[in-house]
């Protein structure tokens, strides 16, 4: 506060703010708004040809390292890793959105680490492999599908191997399981 900050800047600031030092569950469920506000501002600057500035930057790292945020975060990071586990069904395309905004965050405010309980700092790694060592097995995004604001760095968009699935392969990977799961004789 009582910086010169501009106004997406400053409601991404506040929401930080009021979920910083927050009590579970609400601030589990307030930081998707914080992700998206963050995640909206930096396609918007990238749209822009615009950087961060370092206060900015400098005051969202802060933010973002209280322990209603770093609770918030962690609990975004489990819907990532639940996302991913699920990937090579219908899960991928959510795993590969939230595993961008992550990255987003650890790239341009505050390492992975910071963020984390110390038991926890190496499962984004965990995150990673499971795309890596399922890629034969996860139906691709077209990439006409693939959002614009995606940079090259974010491999996991494009980590699919197999690109000559049939519409019967990909139905039955994406849907199959409604069938068994919801009809009912």
């Amino acid at each position: 506060m009582g910086q010169n900050f501009n106004p997406e800047e400053e409601e991404v600031l506040e929401l930080l703010r009021e979920n910083a030092e927050g009590e579970t569950p609400t601030t589990a469920t307030a930081f998707p708004a914080i992700m998206d506000g963050i995640a909206s501002l930096w396609k918007l600057y990238r749209r822009h040809n615009r950087t961060w500035e370092s206060k900015f930057q400098e005051e969202a790292g802060k933010l973002l390292r209280r322990h209603g945020n770093r609770h918030g975060f962690t609990h975004y990071f489990r819907m990532c890793q639940k996302y991913s586990r699920r990937s090579t069904g219908d899960g991928f395309l959510n795993s590969c959105q939230y595993r961008s905004k992550i990255q987003i965050i650890i790239d341009d405010f505050v390492p992975f680490a910071d963020l984390m309980h110390p038991a926890d700092a190496d499962k984004l790694d965990v995150v990673d492999a499971l795309f890596t060592e399922n890629a034969d097995d996860i139906v691709p995004i077209p990439p006409e599908d693939i959002p614009w604001w995606v940079p090259q760095s974010h491999w996991w968009w494009r980590v699919p191997t197999r690109h000559d699935w049939t519409e019967a392969e990909i139905n039955e990977k994406l849907y199959g399981y409604y069938e068994e799961d919801w009809d009912t004789p």
